[in-house]
C-alpha cells in the first residue's frame, strides 16, 4: 500500500522521508550472508556499558545502498540471496552475529563469482546499518483486507462502530477515520479511549475484544483501506525513535508497575524479558489486550491511566521493540571452552596472545566494544578466509549462545591484560 504525497512517502501508514522511505521496502533485503556480521555492529551492550538504542533506525538504509549491498539483496523480487523477509528473527545483537558469522564463507564465494568488491564498515556506519536491518522486522506486513473485514464482525466492533454502511453510531465510524489512517494513530487512539471504551462495553454487556497474532494488522489494514478522505486529511505517523521512546516510558510513570534493565516495579511484567518479536501494529494490540488488568491495576494503585500525544505511542512502541536486541552477559569461563574447541587457539594463540598468524587479541582494541569486534571481524574476513584456506582449517561455526560467550571471555583477556577491573 505506497502512495507519494510531495515529499514524503506513505508505507503501509507510516511517514517517511526522502532519505528513509527505502528502508520500508519488505522484499529480498536481507541475506543470512549479509546479516549476523552487519548485525554484530548494531547497537548491542558491551561489559560495563550502557546499552545505546538508536535515534533513527532508517539511517542504514543509505549505507545499505552505498556500500552495495542492495546489489545482491534487491527490492525488485531478484535477488542473489534469499528472501530473508520470510525468515522472522527477533534476537539479539550477537545472535544475529553468529549467523552472519557462520554464512560468510558462502557468501565471499557468491561475491567472487560476480566480481563484488567486499565492502568495508565504520563502527558507526555498521551500527547505523544493523540497527536498519533489525528495524525492518518491526514494521511487519501490510495485512490482509478480506481478514480484516471479516474480524470488524467476529470481534463485535459493529455493535458500536459504523463501516461501509453496515453498524451502530454508538462510536465514531470506522470508516470516517480518516485522519487515524497510520496503524500507529490507530494503536494511540485506541490506547487513549481505553477507558471510556471499557465503560461503554461494560454498561451494554459484552466484553471487550481480544487481538490474538496477526489479528490487529489485519483489522488495521481494513480500516485503512475504508477510511474517506483526501490525502490532506490524513495524519500519519513515523516508525519513531527508541531513544525518545525510552523517555516517554518515564514520563509516563510506566516505572511505578513495569521493570526494565533493574529498574521499576514487579506489579506488572518485567518489559525486558518478554518476546515482543512482533510488528509495529501486533505490539499495539498486545498492548490493547493488557489494557484492562493495567486498567483495574492502576486504579488499586492510584494511578492515572496514561496518554500519549503526538508521535509519542511511536516512540514508546520502538523503545520496546528494540529492548530485545540487547544481548544478556556471556560466560567468560564456557567461552574460554569455545575458544579452545572452535580452533581459534590455532592462530590467535594461547589465551588469545597471538602468534605468527593472528593478531594478539588480548590487547586489541576491537574488544573495547562488541560493536568494534563485529567490525574488525568482517573487515578482515576476506584476509581470515585466506589464512584458513592456507592451513586447511574448517571455518568455524558458532551458536548465539556461545558467541555470546567467546565475547565474554575474549574481553575478560583483554581487560585483565590491560590491569582492568
Amino acid at each position: 500500500m505506497h502512495s507519494q504525497n510531495n515529499k514524503f512517502t506513505f508505507i503501509n501508514g507510516l511517514k517517511i522521508s526522502p532519505l528513509s522511505w527505502c528502508g520500508l521496502f519488505p522484499k529480498n533485503i536481507l541475506n543470512p550472508l549479509l546479516i549476523p556480521l552487519m548485525f554484530l555492529l548494531s547497537i548491542s551492550p558491551v561489559l560495563g556499558q550502557e546499552y545505546l538504542m538508536p535515534d533513527n533506525p532508517l539511517k542504514g538504509r543509505l549505507i545499505f545502498e552505498q556500500k552495495g549491498c542492495i546489489t545482491c539483496h534487491s527490492t525488485n523480487g531478484e535477488s542473489v540471496g534469499p528472501d530473508l523477509t520470510k525468515k522472522k528473527f527477533y534476537g539479539s545483537f550477537l545472535e544475529l552475529a553468529s549467523i552472519m558469522w557462520n554464512h560468510l564463507p558462502e557468501m565471499l564465494r557468491q561475491m567472487r563469482e560476480l566480481s563484488l568488491p567486499f565492502p568495508e564498515f565504520s563502527s558507526t556506519e555498521m551500527a547505523d546499518l544493523t540497527a536498519y536491518l533489525y528495524f525492518l522486522r518491526y514494521l511487519g506486513e501490510p495485512g490482509n483486507l478480506y481478514r480484516g473485514k471479516i474480524l470488524v464482525e467476529e470481534k463485535g466492533c459493529l455493535t458500536c462502530h459504523a463501516v461501509g454502511k453496515k453498524g451502530e453510531d454508538l462510536a465514531p465510524a470506522f470508516d470516517g477515520l480518516s485522519k487515524y489512517i497510520s496503524p500507529l494513530y490507530l494503536a494511540q487512539s485506541l490506547w487513549n479511549h481505553g477507558p471510556e471504551m471499557d465503560e461503554s462495553l461494560q454498561n451494554l454487556g459484552l466484553e471487550r475484544p481480544r487481538f490474538e497474532k496477526g489479528e490487529i494488522v489485519d483489522l488495521s489494514a481494513y480500516i485503512r483501506a475504508a477510511s474517506r478522505g483526501t490525502d490532506r486529511d490524513k495524519v500519519y505517523m513515523s516508525p519513531g525513535n527508541p531513544q525518545k521512546g525510552k523517555i516517554v516510558f518515564k514520563e509516563k510513570d510506566c516505572l511505578k508497575c513495569h521493570r526494565v534493565a533493574k529498574e521499576g516495579k514487579d506489579i506488572g511484567p518485567d518489559l525486558g524479558e518478554l518476546e515482543l518479536g512482533y510488528s509495529i501494529t501486533e505490539i499495539a494490540g498486545l498492548m490493547w489486550n493488557h489494557g484492562a488488568i493495567m486498567g483495574d491495576v492502576m486504579k488499586k494503585q492510584n494511578l492515572k491511566w496514561p496518554r500519549f500525544d503526538g508521535k509519542e505511542m511511536a516512540d514508546l512502541i520502538a523503545y520496546l521493540y528494540f529492548l530485545k536486541f540487547e544481548d544478556k552477559p556471556g560466560d567468560s569461563k564456557a567461552g574460554k571452552k569455545v575458544f579452545y574447541d572452535k580452533g581459534c587457539v590455532t592462530c590467535h594463540g594461547d589465551e588469545g596472545r597471538g602468534g605468527k598468524i593472528a593478531p594478539d587479541l588480548s590487547k586489541s582494541t576491537a574488544l573495547s566494544s562488541s560493536i568494534n569486534m563485529a567490525q574488525i571481524m568482517w573487515n578482515h574476513a576476506p584476509v581470515m578466509e585466506e589464512k584458513i584456506l592456507e592451513k586447511v582449517l574448517n571455518w568455524p561455526e558458532f551458536s548465539g549462545k556461545e558467541m555470546t560467550d567467546l565475547y565474554a571471555y575474549l574481553s575478560f583477556l583483554n581487560r585483565n591484560d590491560t590491569g582492568e577491573k
